[in-house]
């Protein structure tokens, strides 16, 4: 595996916390699994309509950010 460099709010941190917290697993797992379920959301999406998924990703970029 290749390491992803990116950078997540001080919301999306705690957020993982917590669920590292109550199931038990790795930073690196929940990571994983969110980006892999995310993903396969985005594409389904753009699949159907590009334009809803791009909307998709900006609108759900602009809230991780608060």
């Amino acid at each position: 595996m290749k390491t992803l460099s990116v950078q997540f709010s001080d919301v999306q941190i705690l957020k993982m916390k917590d669920a590292v917290d109550s199931l038990g697993v790795s930073n690196s797992k929940i990571a994983r699994a969110a980006l892999r379920l995310g993903m396969q959301q985005i594409l389904a999406l753009a699949s159907r309509d590009v334009d809803k998924a791009k909307e998709l990703v900006l609108i759900n970029d602009a809230r991780s950010k608060l």
